[in-house]
This record gives structure tokens, sequence and C-alpha cells, in this order.
């Protein structure tokens, strides 16, 4: 065991672990008045200098620490969570930070000393669930510490960020690449919605490519069937799953002329909701009774068991594949975008601020022969 110079501790290698190990003295906890003791455990590999370089590191923190500072990431990650996450996330967001902080950050992490958390100690963490969860959600977990950490930084509660550094594992599965049915395929769906008892919603999410939250959320007072319009102004949300009626993705209401086939399907479903309040009497709830789109009990639609109608209704019209209710927003944009109508038309369609998403994210054209260069120089 080698001793080092006075206030940087000592540093050993552990013969069991075959690792180096730093240990200090790093004077009284301000708040118990007892005698802190800082120990770092080296990795793999990693040098002595290296261990004794994160230990005086380490000192340094809980030097420069309040009494009040956050002791375990747990502490840290509370404390990001309800100072800065509300001002930077959406009520939804923020449902789901919750969700991932309470099931996935605070059983791993939720104890370990602040400054003892290592960029391996996060690659761990991330690896250990990419086989169950989508690449989408692992860089979220990964958000959630580093934002944390950069919180920490900032008040001077760490040092240094380990979460920034971390990679996420490189078999992370991607998010599911959006489909957009083909012009036979989507009559089918259409053809097989007309029996289905939220047939209208499909048709709706179809036709018109919105936002399943923005189907959902949709008014009779914001639908005029004669001669054929609706105004999309709020989305239906399930935050801390309680049904929330929010403003539209991008805050933009926008009114849109409705086709033939969307007003006769929502005509004959406001003809069969009213027969149902009609049987559920004074049961119907008052507070949901404008929305267009609810359950049999008269209470808004969760996504799930949108998702389940839209995968179900595919099947039955002999659609490959599984089929979301997003697929419908892609399906639309390409077939009208297909037709012909300009890039700015389908943005304001689609309720987005430009265009970049229209191609880059909704369009999917496959197999097509691109005839520009021969039409211009023939002509």
């Amino acid at each position: 065991m080698s001793r080092r110079g006075n206030g940087e501790g000592t540093v050993y290698f552990d013969t069991d672990r075959e690792r180096w190990v730093g240990q200090a003295d790093a004077g009284l906890n301000p708040i118990t008045g007892k005698r802190r003791r800082v120990k770092v455990v080296g990795q793999p590999r990693e040098s002595k200098s290296a261990v004794a370089s994160r230990l005086r590191n380490r000192i340094a923190e809980l030097s420069t620490q309040s009494p009040s500072a956050p002791r375990t990431v747990g502490e840290l990650v509370a404390a990001w969570r309800s100072r800065t996450a509300p001002k930077r996330r959406s009520v939804t967001t923020l449902a789901m930070t919750d969700s991932l902080i309470s099931n996935h950050i605070e059983p791993v992490f939720g104890s370990v000393p602040v400054g003892a958390l290592t960029v391996e100690d996060v690659e761990v963490f991330l690896d250990a669930r990419a086989g169950s969860h989508a690449k989408s959600t692992l860089e979220k977990l990964r958000t959630i510490l580093a934002q944390s950490y950069d919180f920490g930084v900032r008040r001077r509660h760490v040092s240094w960020n380990p979460a920034r550094i971390a990679e996420l594992p490189p078999g992370a599965s991607t998010t599911r690449v959006g489909r957009a049915l083909s012009a036979t395929e989507s009559r089918a769906l259409l053809n097989v919605a007309t029996d289905h008892r939220l047939g209208a919603w499909v048709v709706v999410a179809m036709t018109l490519g919105l936002r399943p939250g923005e189907v959902s959320g949709l008014t009779w007072e914001a639908v005029d069937l004669d001669p054929g319009s609706l105004v999309v102004f709020q989305s239906l949300a399930w935050p801390g799953k309680k049904p929330v009626l929010k403003e539209t993705k991008t805050k933009r209401g926008r009114t849109l002329e409705l086709p033939a086939i969307t007003v006769n399907a929502l005509r004959s479903h406001r003809k069969a909701q009213a027969e149902e309040r009609l049987l559920t009497g004074d049961l119907w709830p008052h507070r949901w009774s404008s929305l267009c789109f609810v359950t049999q009990d008269g209470t808004p639609l969760d996504p799930a068991n949108i998702r389940r109608v839209v995968a179900r209704l595919g099947q039955q019209a002999g659609i490959e594949g599984s089929l979301t209710p997003y697929d419908l927003r892609h399906t639309a944009t390409t077939l009208i975008a297909d037709a012909g109508l300009s890039a700015d038309r389908l943005a304001d369609l689609l309720g987005h601020k430009d265009t970049r998403m229209v191609f880059g994210h909704y369009r999917h054209r496959e197999g097509i022969t691109i005839s520009t260069a021969a039409e211009y120089w023939g002509a």
C-alpha cells in the first residue's frame, strides 16, 4: 500500500478486485458533524494515476458543496426535475419523464453518491436495456441523467458530467419507421372501417392526416358538416394516465375543408353517437360531451384502445404487418403528395411550421421513376 501526500488520501491495488482503489478523509460532514470517508474504486485496467485524480476531484467536490447539495443521484435528478424540467418540457413529456425516472433511473442509481457515477456505470445501465427498449427510450434515459448533471455542474454540486460522455449501445434498435399504405390498401382499410364503431376516427385520420391526439380531441363545435369543414385547435393527451385537452403540438390552429368521404363518415358517426347517448342518459359524462370520439360510456379514448382498433382493422383489411395510428398520417401525406399537392400546402394540412418534416419524415416514395430531367430536356 503506497501513501500519497497529505490531503490526497491513499491509493492501493486491491488484488481481489484486480483494480486500484482510492480512499481519503474528506473532513466533517456539515450536516451530521461526522467525519466523511471517500472511496473511489477504479475500473478494470484503469491506471493508478487516473484513480488518484478521481479521488482528488471527489474531495474537491465535497469541499465546495453546500450542506443542502444533493448527496445521491436520485436527489440530483429530483432537484433537476422540480426546478429545471418544468420550464422546458410539456405536461405530457413531464409525465413520460417521471415514468422513466421511477421505473429505470431511481431503482438503479437512486442511492448512488452523486460524485461516484462513472461513464461506465451509465453505459452498463443503457446496455442492460438495449434488448428490451427502443433506441429512442435509451436516448431519453441518457438525456435525463445528462441534464440532471448539467444542473449539478452549474450549481457546483458536481465537477463533471459522466452521462454526456456515455455512448449508446452499438446494437440499440432504432425507432420504428412509419409506413404509408398504398392506394389499394387504403381503400381496403376504409371499406372495413365503415362497419366499425370508431370507423370514422380512421377515416378522419387517413383522409386529413391529423395526429392521433388531434383526432381524439376533435369536438362537434369545431365540425361543420354543411358544407364540410373542421377546425383543429386542440389535442387529447394522457399525462399521468389522465385525459387532458391541450393546444396542438405547434400551438397553431388550422381550418380544413373536408372531403365527401369524411363528411359522410362523420355524419353517420354523429347519428350513432346520439343513439348511444340516449341509451346512456344522465350517465353520459357532461365534461366530455362535446368530443366527437369517445368510448361507449362517453369517456375519452385511451391511445392504447385506438392502437388496438387500428391494428385490428388493418388485419381485417388484409394489410401485412402491424398498422399504427400514426401510419394513417403517413398514408395521407404520401397519397396526397403523389397526387401533386405542393409541400407548402401539405405542411399547412399537417399543421407543420415549415416543409422540412413533410418529405423528410411523412412522405414515403418507393420504386418511383423520377422523370424531371427527361421532361425538361424533352421540352
